[in-house]
């Protein structure tokens, strides 16, 4: 079995305690000290040592010295340095947390930027996975908390990572072996098919609640579809008698509403055709008339395009007088710049370069005369430098002037095709005018009034006016007119058609309810059925359950001295539910035991993990007064004891 024994504990400015050292030699040991002295503190930096964690397994509290005002107190190291035995063999773990303090750029005082952590191993220094790794060799966190803290497996632990240690320590019993026990159990075998217990119970409890939501559904629908079925008995043989007798009724009506509507449709009809006539007439009418004005209307018609023609000549003949205007102008403007160009052109040609006085070439930092070559050489590159801008500014009025050129030419082009235009539009004009003149006096010479025709002495005039005569006598003969009457007959015997086959559809729904609440009735009897086995199934496996928990019970609290541990509890509704309480004398851990059992049941919880992992760690106990004696353990046992008059912390090595 491994050991692990606590043989001092360095601290420096962790949380309360400034500067104190524990040297017990892997021994047993007491610590006295009244309330507030830091007898907690040295379990809570025992623990962050070794995983950045207190006792109350917080990775969030502060482990900086704080003033009053509860504020941190700045420039100090928290440092804790454990020197462990491992099995006779020493073994040094230190961690340090700083401050970092920096001072940018422009600012004459440090800020405070954060933290930073250091750790040694056997005074080597290490990095943070290093040190960790250092300590997960020797033994992990949890195993770790449970073999130093008598609550840590009881408070910390889910109660069913609590069941899975104590089955990896007692051994599991199978369910074969389980149902083996006990005869009443064998038809799990077949229910199972495979499957585990914890699967087919949550297969069963989610049936049986899908199962009772149905059942409890059915009464609903069946009192609902109830409601709908009438309570007075009708006489379907009646109802039915009285259909055929009013459907024959409306076929009489509707024979007569035919009828009628054959003699109303040869009525429009007629009417149709007496339109077509009377139009036909209005348009011979038209032609007739047209012929006898055909000679003027044809002169005028020609008046009239000459008329727009002309408007739109004059039009064109004043836009391009403002084109060739425009040009005009435009030309003038080019011109003038061509003129400034050539003079400004004649200017910049004419100039030449003049050397400066060498005497004003002066060195910037020693004031003197720069030498003779250097001022031989930049007055050289001023010369080049004068002649290049020279013949790019030629170069520029030469392509400004090629420019302006090639714009008056197409100008000179345009107005040329302009006045073309006009010319010829002018003479368009003058042509339309002679032809206007012509016409005047041909239409003056046509009479004045023209007589109108004599529609009768036209033979297909006086043809469409006969049809149409004849059409008007026949139309206005007297017609009886019986379709509001038919149609009132025919509304009436509907309703009482649809009353009556509303009445059958009633016997119809009433049936088909009826047989929906059979269905219903039927359905609820096998889904009772159905809810009966799976109770049958849910109430064998929570036998098995029981059977299995007295087998592990039995076999679990062999191992332990005081504790007895309850895996299961019967609730109100018979239900088996899975725990996993520790007992001391009937009384449960969580309960109502005093903290000397919980202190005494953590122990003996020890004693059995420990054996089980085959190491042993120093176990902290708080409140140590509280216990008036604790059982025997292999472990290394540290008392945190209050102590009225030690106002310091005071050691007592077994």
């Amino acid at each position: 079995m491994n050991q692990i024994l606590l043989s001092k504990m360095e601290i420096r400015n962790f949380k309360g305690i400034k500067d104190f050292n524990l040297d017990i030699g892997g021994l047993n040991a007491s610590i006295f000290g009244e309330n507030g002295k830091g007898k907690t503190t040295l379990y809570d930096a025992f623990l962050w040592a070794l995983f950045n964690k207190d006792s109350a397994n917080r990775a969030d509290f502060s482990v900086k010295p704080q003033d009053k005002e509860g504020n941190d107190i700045h420039f100090l190291e928290t440092d804790v340095t454990l020197h462990l035995l491992i099995n006779g063999q020493s073994k040094t773990l230190r961690k340090m947390l700083k401050e970092k303090w920096t001072r940018k750029r422009g600012t004459a005082t440090d800020e405070f930027t954060g933290h930073e952590t250091s750790y040694w191993v056997d005074d080597v220094p290490a990095k943070a996975k290093e040190y960790q790794s250092e300590i997960n060799v020797i033994f992990n966190e949890n195993g770790f908390k449970i073999l130093t803290n008598p609550f840590f497996f009881c408070t910390q632990i889910k109660w069913e990572d609590r069941r899975k240690i104590l089955m990896e320590i007692c051994g599991d019993v199978s369910d074969a072996d389980v149902i083996a026990s006990d005869k009443s159990l064998e038809a799990l075998t077949e229910i199972l098919s495979g499957k585990s217990i914890n699967d087919q119970r949550k297969i069963i409890a989610e049936k049986i609640k899908m199962l009772n939501e149905q059942i409890e559904a059915i009464p609903i629908k069946i009192n609902e579809l109830s409601r709908t079925v009438l309570g007075e008995e009708i006489n379907y043989s009646v109802v039915e008698a009285g259909l055929l007798e009013h459907k024959a009724s409306l076929r009489k009506i509707e024979k007569s509403m035919l009828d009628a509507g054959q003699l109303a449709s040869d009525f429009r009809q007629k009417q149709q055709e007496a339109f077509k006539f009377s139009a036909a007439l209005e348009d011979r009418k038209k032609e007739l008339d047209t012929s006898a004005r055909a000679g003027i209307k044809q002169l005028l018609d020609e008046k009239t395009l000459l008329e727009n023609e002309k408007y739109r000549l004059e039009n064109s003949k004043l836009s391009l007088g403002e084109k060739i205007k425009s040009c005009s102008l435009e030309v003038t403007k080019l011109s003038d710049f061509m003129t400034d160009l050539r003079t400004n052109w004649g200017v910049i040609n004419s100039t030449t370069f003049n050397a400066p006085d060498p005497d004003n070439f002066i060195c910037p930092t020693c004031k003197r005369t720069l030498p003779e070559h250097d001022i031989e050489h930049q007055i050289k590159e001023m010369k080049e430098s004068f002649d290049q801008n020279k013949q790019s500014e030629l170069a520029k009025i030469n392509a400004d002037g090629k420019s302006l050129k090639e714009r008056k030419e197409k100008l000179e082009t345009d107005a040329v095709k302009f006045n073309e235009e006009l010319f010829r539009c002018e003479a368009k004009i003058r042509e339309i005018e002679e032809r206007l003149a012509e016409l005047s006096k041909e239409i003056d010479a046509e009479p004045k009034n023209i007589a109108v025709p004599n529609y009768n002495s036209d033979e297909q005039y006086r043809s469409l006016q006969s049809q149409y005569n004849v059409l008007m006598e026949e139309l206005n003969k007297p017609v009886e007119d019986t379709t509001s009457e038919l149609l009132q007959q025919k509304a009436k015997v509907t309703e009482q058609i649809e009353t009556l086959n509303n009445l059958l559809h009633t016997r119809d729904v009433a049936i088909k309810t009826k047989a929906r609440i059979e269905e219903l009735k039927a359905e609820e009897r096998t889904l009772a059925q159905q809810l009966s086995e799976f109770e049958k199934q849910r109430y064998l496996i929570e036998q098995f359950i029981k059977a299995k928990v007295n087998l592990l019970e039995g076999n679990i609290n062999s191992r332990f001295k005081i504790v007895k541990w309850k895996l299961f509890k019967t609730n109100i509704n018979g239900g088996i539910e899975e725990i996993c309480e520790p007992m001391v004398n009937g009384v449960g851990f969580s309960t109502n035991l005093n903290h000397a059992a919980r202190v005494n049941a953590g122990l003996d919880i020890i004693n059995v993990l420990a054996d089980h992992y085959g190491c042993t760690a120093p176990i902290w106990i708080d409140f140590r007064e509280s216990v008036s004696k604790i059982i025997d353990t292999k472990s290394q046992v540290i008392n945190l004891i209050k102590s009225e008059p030690d106002k310091v912390l005071r050691v007592e090595v077994a």
